[in-house]
This record gives C-alpha cells, structure tokens and sequence, in this order.
C-alpha cells in the first residue's frame, strides 16, 4: 500500500484522520475489467491532477474549507483482498461519520463498499451500463454485475445514463424486480426514432433523457434521504475527451452531470462518493474532469453543511 503524503487539492501534507471531516481511498484495481485496462493508474493520476487546481473559487467568492485525510493507495492481489480492505476503511470512515471518497480502478471497487454503506442510503448509479447480470466472465465481483450485488444487500438504487446493450438477463432482471421507473436513459437514437417504437413494460419511455434532463424527474425517483453517488465515468459522452475501459457515445454532457449532482447535493445528504472506470491520458483530460467532479462534490457537500 502507497501511503499518501499529500491529500486532493493540497500540494503538502496530509491531515491526521482524527482532525479530517472526509477520507479518500485510492483502489489501483482492474482486473475485473472485461475491455479496457488502465484504470488501476487512475487514483494516483487524479490525486495529482487535482494539485493543479486551487482551492479556492473567486468567482463563487467561496473556498474549500475541508480537511481531507489520504488513507493512500491499495494495490490488492486479488479480488478477496481488494474487497476486504477497501471494507475496513470505508467502514472506520464512515462511522465514524466522515465524507468517503473512494477513488478506482475498474467499477468492481465498489463491492468494498457494500457492508459499510448505511442500509437507508440509497445507492445513485451514474453509468452507461446497468451493471445487472448475475455474473460476467465467471466472476460474481465483476464490473459488469456491481448492481446485482447492491441489489442482493437491498440496498435502493437509481440508474442516470444508461444507454449500451442491456442483454435478456438483465432485461428479465428489471421487469421481474420493478426497476423500469428507477433507469434514465441517454438516448443513442434521433428522437423522431424513439417517437415510432412501441417500448416493452420493462422500460419506460418517460424516461429517455432527451434534450435537457428533467432533474426533478430523477430526484424524485430517489426516495431515500441519504445517497451514495456510484459514478462510473462512462456516463459521459465520448465527445467531453474522457477515456474509460468501456467507451460509450451518447452520453451525459459534463454539464448535465454537474447540473444533476449539485441538485441531489442540494436536496439529499451525500455520505460519500465513488468514482470508477477512469484511464489516465497523457493529455490529462480524463484526470483532470475527475479531479474536477471531486473537488466540485466535496465543495458542494461542504457548504451544505
């Protein structure tokens, strides 16, 4: 484990845990990738990226004033250890009752968060891919069916974004449980197309996420008064310049997914966030729109506060 000597934001030092309101966790993990590797690189790439941004923000006139302690960077061996410790600190974070942040690698990483999230949170899915099947490549842990474990803890769960192939398992999955009204889907589709199908039970129109989205529409989806932002960076369009192990087009803007954000920020209490599936670029695009989500979250929370 890389122990981290400077935290998000802060180009030295790293605040003792006792005396920080929020700890993060770097997970250097994707060997449940099933497409694309590089992910494991993107913790350490997005803590530096955020050493380019300042902390505070004149044009709001507001500055950061958080204290955030960097538990440091774990490299697990296997799936069994990545889950395991990934459990032990999210678990010291939050109950202690700090904001989590916890920083991937593939989407697998959050499996390590399903026995420290509170049972009443409700678990804000911001992918391209419903992430439903029962289990992908022979691995239960897999990117590919993180949904289908939240689902098996009973956790509540609400999808922004989705727009790959969803196959008959998961399509199945959704009908038989009654999650048609809990997906938004980004439209891959000209409108006019969508206008002439007749769409199936398990999937709703009303739902299809065209134009500006209706943030109203999907908060109020959520009935849970705590959330857990579960941000797997494919949910961005292809066109906002991020690499990721899944390249999706027709995605959320960047704007649309701040937009989305800062409401549920606004209107529901955010207890910490994952954020999953980023390849650094040697451009730095992709590290940068992750440090910048992270730094807008924190800050967002924080003056709610």
């Amino acid at each position: 484990m890389a122990k981290g000597n400077e935290t998000l934001f802060f180009v030295q030092g790293n605040p003792k845990f006792e005396y920080a309101d929020t700890a993060l966790l770097g997970v250097a993990w994707d060997e449940n990738a099933s497409y694309g590797k590089g992910a494991a690189l993107a913790p350490e790439a997005i803590i530096k990226a955020s050493h380019q941004m300042d902390i505070e923000n004149p044009m709001a006139g507001k500055t950061l004033e958080t204290s955030i302690h960097n538990f440091g960077i774990i490299t697990p061996k296997d799936t069994k250890e990545m889950i395991r410790k990934t459990e032990k600190f999210a678990e010291k974070t939050l109950k202690a009752g700090k904001f989590f942040v916890l920083l991937g690698g593939d989407h697998s990483v959050v499996n390590g968060l399903l026995k420290a999230v509170p049972k009443d949170a409700c678990f804000v899915n911001f992918d391209a891919h419903l992430d439903l099947r029962e289990e992908w490549q022979n691995k239960k842990e897999s990117h590919a069916a993180v949904s289908h474990r939240i689902f098996d803890k009973e956790f509540e769960q609400v999808w922004v974004g989705v727009r790959d192939l969803i196959n008959e398992e998961e399509m199945k999955f959704v009908s038989e449980q009654n999650l048609a009204d809990k997906i938004f889907y980004c439209p891959s589709m000209p409108k006019a197309f969508y206008e002439k199908q007749e769409f199936p039970k398990w999937m709703k129109k009303k739902n299809m996420l065209f134009d500006k989205p209706s943030f109203g529409k999907i908060i109020s989806t959520i009935k849970s008064k705590k959330v857990w932002l579960n941000i797997d960076i494919d949910c961005i369009d292809l066109r906002e310049g991020i690499e990721t192990g899944v390249p999706t087009p027709f995605g959320l803007s960047l704007e649309a997914l701040r937009d989305l954000i800062y409401e549920i920020c606004q209107k529901k209490e955010i207890i910490g966030f994952s954020l999953a599936e980023v390849i650094p670029d040697k451009f730095g695009k992709s590290q940068a729109i992750a440090a910048m989500l992270c730094y807008q979250i924190i800050l967002w929370n924080k003056l709610k506060q």
